[in-house]
């Protein structure tokens, strides 16, 4: 009874062969060769699952009282056996994650398998003493659709290199062996629509030339000592380049780290090029380049941009503002534009002969107001984009604000007066330069159709007297929709 029982619950091993294994292609090896001891029906299912996913971390027991090397002959034997016993002669994606410079020999016989296998992902990520060393056949693969390299890999890019089907790259704080090593890597992609470039140490990359024609997204996270990241905040940002970056972190003796400087040439400067007429999304955190060129980007649709102040310091403040207005002279046509307050703060001062360009396209706008400093060039997007109809304002430094009010433009600008139809302002503080942009805004923006503001960060006592003052604002649009998020979790909607 018991038996009919458990036979007739059983309904995932009555499954098709293709259904059972595309289900365990989603686990990591180790668990997908796990399923082997459920039945003879399950023994040797996994060796026809496409996906291949190598851990050692996930393998091994690090809590476990062996030696490092018992434990390198562990997952060296695991991936020798699972190899030599699968079945699948078109590999979909190969993830190999491995901390142990001592098999590099293995792990590129790992690699050479997974491409003679037609391997169409292959995601590799070292983190070893010291870098590995990609094989040679791995530079012209036919198949490779999906291709991710992260930390410790050595890329010595081959004269004959080519990646005819290649649409998506990822580079996370890898090593080139020659200055233009990149530039040679992205043009044997001639398909490539994605692209993913992460630096986490200064190198001899001294021009980094991102020139891709068929490249669609490419997002940038240049910084130091891990601190790219995409969606930490600006100001944790900008505390740890103050306390922990100033200064090159030193590779070795003390002596040698002091001759290499000096050997520096000073007129070489970290240096951003970009050119890509068919990229449509644009996302660049850049705390490493110096200087910027961006052209032929006529299809950008989405850009954010988060520079500042670079790990080796800023000689010129002047000229490197300069070269952030050049740098948004060159996205001017993008349509949805998204700034961090460490840009805008960078930008601040004065202009200095700088101007912004014509944001002739841009409908959607997003400023980050890192000590008032949003607020402040507010005035000048607002002037400068006269499509604009969605305007998102967040305050991420509250309690350190360098601007008492702020200064009411001389004439309204005319996206306000007749595009501008939603304002959402987020982390608000009722603060006397805020109150008064909104101020301006609802009295100015006729087709104004919601205005939302969230001041669920607010102390008891303050609510009552902020939302008094903003009942009393004078609304240019009848018909808009003007509500407060509150503290205690409330909507309070203005008539």
């Amino acid at each position: 009874m018991d038996s009919t029982y458990g036979k007739s619950r059983d309904r995932i091993s009555n499954l098709p062969d293709a259904v059972l294994c595309h289900i365990i292609s989603f686990l990591p090896t180790k668990f997908a060769v796990g399923t082997s001891v459920l039945s003879k029906r399950w023994r040797y299912l996994w060796a026809s699952i496409p996906n291949l996913d190598f851990d050692d971390d996930l393998l091994l027991d690090r809590d476990k009282p062996i030696g490092d090397s018992e434990r390198s002959i562990c997952f060296k034997n695991f991936v020798d056996k699972v190899l030599l016993h699968g079945s699948i002669s078109c590999i979909r994606k190969f993830r190999l994650k491995c901390s142990d410079h001592e098999l590099d020999s293995a792990v590129n016989s790992w690699i050479c398998t997974a491409l003679e296998r037609n391997v169409q992902e292959l995601d590799l990520y070292f983190d070893t003493e010291y870098p590995i060393e990609l094989p040679p056949k791995f530079f012209f693969c036919k198949t490779l659709v999906v291709l991710k390299l992260s930390f410790s890999i050595f890329l010595d890019i081959p004269s004959l290199i080519w990646f005819p089907s290649l649409k998506v790259l990822h580079l996370r704080s890898v090593e080139f062996s020659t200055d233009d090593s990149a530039q040679k890597l992205l043009s044997s992609c001639p398909v490539l629509e994605e692209l993913v470039i992460e630096r986490w140490r200064l190198d001899e990359q001294w021009v980094f030339n991102v020139s891709a024609p068929t490249l669609k997204s490419l997002a940038i996270y240049f910084s130091v000592d891990g601190l790219a990241c995409i969606a930490e905040r600006e100001d944790e940002l900008v505390d740890e380049l103050d306390n922990e970056l100033l200064v090159v972190p030193q590779v070795g003796p003390e002596d040698e780290s002091e001759d290499e400087a000096e050997d520096e040439p000073e007129d070489q400067k970290y240096k951003l090029v970009v050119d890509a007429p068919n990229l449509e999304y644009l996302s660049i955190t850049d705390f490493v380049s110096e200087d910027y060129l961006m052209s032929n980007l006529s299809s950008l649709v989405k850009a954010y941009v988060n520079v500042g102040p670079t790990i080796r310091g800023i000689d010129d403040q002047i000229l490197y503002r300069g070269r952030i207005y050049e740098l948004l002279r060159g996205i001017s046509n993008v349509k949805h534009l998204s700034l961090s307050g460490e840009t805008l703060h960078s930008l601040s001062g004065m202009f200095c002969g700088y101007e912004l360009p014509a944001f002739h396209s841009v409908t959607r706008l997003e400023l980050e107001v890192d000590y008032g400093y949003g607020l402040e060039f507010l005035k000048e997007f607002l002037d400068t984009s006269p499509n604009l109809e969605i305007l998102i304002l967040e305050n991420v430094n509250k309690d350190e604000c360098e601007i008492e009010e702020w200064t009411l433009p001389l004439q309204v600008p005319t996206c306000v007066e007749l595009h501008l139809n939603e304002v959402e302002i987020k982390k608000f503080d009722g603060l006397d330069y805020e109150l008064g942009a909104i101020e301006f805004l609802l009295k100015n923006a006729r087709v104004l159709k919601k205005m939302s503001i969230d001041c669920r960060d607010w102390r008891d006592g303050q609510e009552f007297c902020v939302c008094k003052k903003l009942s009393g604002f004078t609304r240019a649009s009848m018909s808009c929709e003007f509500s407060v998020f509150c503290h205690c979790g409330g909507i309070r909607m203005f008539s």
